[in-house]
């Protein structure tokens, strides 16, 4: 189902689980003064640093702060740790996935010993490999007989409907979306898809090792088509990437899709039927789909389209038939057996350095969680957010509202018009914590024979769960992530934060922490990140009910583009790897909510710990300096260089290093907190800001 950038905006560069229910906690207006909060406060009157929730032995004491405070908070960690073989990043984050993913396999290997526990029938038909193994291809048959039916323009757009229901997504994508002009309502959404790269520049680009990775995809494609038993692989696979090729010079890059008016066009099922794209059955296509009666619908530009249709007109039904395939081919692969999980492994390699497939456990725990992640995430929430943890991150989040608040009231760049509708969206701000408060039901039959049959089961049930959404109200209770998920998003239809479980575990947050970690790491580097998103350059052109909007005033909107531009430049001369820079615009609404998140939350702390008896220094580290490293160990992380040269071509988020360096070079409070002069590299003296 569609994901946009601009739809869910997460603190690192995870993906989305299928949605979740619950009722979000209520969220009053902040008030400019909070009030002492019991629960943020249970660390010891006096306390060791490794017990304030730093990991001491990151520090790495022979680097300056002030020279590079990346190096300084994590160079420890980085010197020693070494990336596992079957992970392409290893840090903060990936340990709490690691003890996440080990709790839910004994979780999952206990019920896998039940004959009626539908997580350990899920469990364990994909852990049984030999079954996989028998049934070959059989899986996806079906699908290719139907693809093999193709001969022309029509029977070419009856397979991608037949497609399209499996949740294969060739050509383009239907999903349920809320409607960015009524954001009460949902809506049919219809947006690009069908690339098996991860952006269109790796198909129109030649830059970095962009030629290397096509050229590596080419052969991957040739190989999977000789696995099928074909004898025409080569032609084959030419066939299918032409026509991706020609998709990628047809599709919006990232950055135009960061603007949501550019992906916004409600044409509704007349229009789509006798202006965008007359030739293409849509009523058969919606039928097939389930929603025969849909006539409200959204495409992200009805160019793409009109020539996507004109495509299946012109292209030979053969090359169709090799695309389509292809499609089958790519998006099913891990279901199946040894030789196709190991060749698509091949794609993974190539993009992101790592060397070895994950066990086979790991992987069943991550198919899982994707698949039935409000069942298997109920165990997870017992045994890691029990107790108080709930109402903690709730008082956090309270905190650092407050302290946007306040700053609303110094933004030299807001006019007051623009700055009383700023405070209204910024009340309105709903937030989730943790868990849903109603968990889903699972209303889909599995079995222990068929791992791959599993996946299609859940994955049709989800998108007629999403799908059903359409036509009806908007549910604002809708998680977007399973509880142990260790990220975090905001979503500006909604105006809501979701702050999973997973990622309100130690390092990041913990109930005996020095309240100073607390606020850098969780509340900076998670919650105010999230906030800001309201804020950014997608953000701010949707109200506080969700509905894009302009409501800032020209003059506003003017003076922040130009602090927009100073964090757009700074990051843009950056480096990823060697001679790859990152990409300053895709970048700069994660970079924006990261500096302003870090920045609100150390007003945040500063507020709320005046009165308390909170420890100011810690064998010779001050709470100040606390705070900073806090957020800059929850990014102290190893990257290996194919995926840091994947993220500059394709991730809105920033890597580690310049996520913690890029930032505190812009924070007022971090050069007197370390005591680094002026003009040092960590306190430049030109500063960028947003918030």
């Amino acid at each position: 189902m569609r994901t946009l950038p601009l739809l869910l905006v997460s603190v690192a560069a995870c993906s989305s689980s299928p949605k979740p229910v619950a009722p979000p906690p209520p969220s009053p207006a902040p008030s400019p003064a909070p009030a002492p909060e019991p629960h943020m406060d249970k660390a010891p009157p006096t306390m060791s640093l490794a017990q304030t929730g730093i990991v001491p032995a990151w520090i790495d004491k022979s680097a300056d702060p002030c020279t590079d405070f990346f190096a300084y908070a994590c160079g420890g960690f980085t010197k020693t740790a070494v990336i596992p073989p079957d992970r392409s990043s290893w840090g903060a984050i990936q340990l709490v996935q690691k003890d996440n993913e080990e709790f839910l396999r004994n979780v999952l290997e206990d019920a896998a010993k039940n004959p009626a526990d539908k997580l350990g029938t899920y469990y364990g038909a994909c852990m049984d490999e030999e079954g996989i193994e028998k049934l070959g291809i059989m899986p996806i048959q079906p699908l290719l007989d139907e693809v093999g039916k193709v001969k022309d323009a029509a029977t070419a757009a009856h397979a991608i409907e037949i497609l399209h229901s499996e949740g294969i997504t060739p050509f383009f994508d239907l999903s349920a979306e809320q409607d960015f002009a009524d954001a009460t309502q949902v809506i049919a959404a219809l947006d690009q898809a069908g690339l098996g790269l991860p952006d269109k520049k790796y198909y129109l680009e030649s830059k970095g090792t962009l030629p290397k990775t096509r050229k590596a995809y080419q052969a991957h494609m040739e190989r999977m088509f000789a696995l099928l038993g074909s004898k025409t692989g080569k032609a084959q696979a030419a066939n299918a990437f032409r026509i991706e090729t020609a998709l990628a010079k047809l599709q919006q890059d990232e950055v135009t899709r960061r603007d949501p008016h550019a992906i916004y066009h409600r044409v509704d099922l007349d229009g789509l039927t006798k202006k965008v794209a007359p030739q293409f059955p849509w009523a058969d296509y919606l039928k097939t789909l389930g929603i025969p009666s849909v006539t409200a619908i959204s495409v992200n530009d009805p160019k793409y389209y009109a020539a996507v249709v004109q495509m299946l007109a012109s292209e030979k039904p053969a090359a169709l038939r090799d695309y389509l395939t292809w499609t089958v081919l790519r998006e099913n692969a891990h279901d199946l057996g040894k030789a196709w999980v190991d060749e698509a492994f091949t794609m993974e390699k190539e993009l992101s350095g790592v060397k070895e497939l994950p066990p086979r456990w790991r992987r069943c725990v991550h198919r899982v969680d994707a698949d039935l992640g409000e069942l298997l995430g109920q165990s997870y929430v017992k045994a890691r957010f029990a107790g108080d943890s709930k109402s903690r991150a709730v008082d956090l989040t309270k905190s650092v509202l407050a302290a946007m608040r306040i700053e609303l009231d110094h933004l030299p760049w807001m006019d007051d018009a623009t700055r009383t509708a700023a405070k209204q969206k910024l009340d309105k701000m709903a937030y989730l914590v943790g868990y849903p408060d109603q968990w889903r039901k699972y209303e889909f039959e599995i079995t222990r024979t068929d791992f791959a049959q599993n996946v299609r089961a859940a994955t049709k049930w989800e998108m007629r769960r999403q799908l059903n959404k359409i036509g009806k109200p908007v549910d604002r209770n809708d998680w977007q992530m399973t509880p142990p998920t260790v990220n975090a998003y905001y979503d500006p239809t909604l105006n809501e934060i979701a702050l999973p479980a997973g990622q309100l575990q130690a390092p990041f947050f913990g109930a005996t922490f020095h309240p100073a970690v607390n606020f850098g790491s969780t509340g900076g580097g998670t919650i105010g990140h999230e906030m800001t998103h309201g804020f950014d350059d997608e953000g701010s052109q949707f109200d506080a009910s969700g509905n894009l909007r302009d409501w800032w005033s020209a003059a506003t909107k003017k003076q922040f583009g130009e602090a927009t531009k100073c964090v757009v430049d700074q990051y843009a001369q950056y480096e990823a790897v060697p001679g790859v820079k990152l990409d300053g615009k895709l970048t700069a609404g994660e970079n924006i909510a990261d500096n302003g998140g870090v920045k609100l939350a150390y007003e945040a702390y500063t507020a709320w710990r005046e009165g308390k008896n909170v420890p100011r220094s810690v064998e010779g580290i001050t709470d100040d300096q606390l705070y900073y490293l806090a957020y800059a160990q929850s990014w102290c992380e190893k990257i290996t260089p194919e995926l840091l040269e994947t993220m500059a071509h394709s991730n809105p988020h920033s890597p580690a290093m310049w996520r913690v360096n890029g930032v505190v070079v812009n924070q007022p409070g971090f050069g007197p907190a370390f005591s680094c002069k002026a003009g040092t590299p960590m306190n430049p003296g030109k500063q960028c800001s947003v918030w």
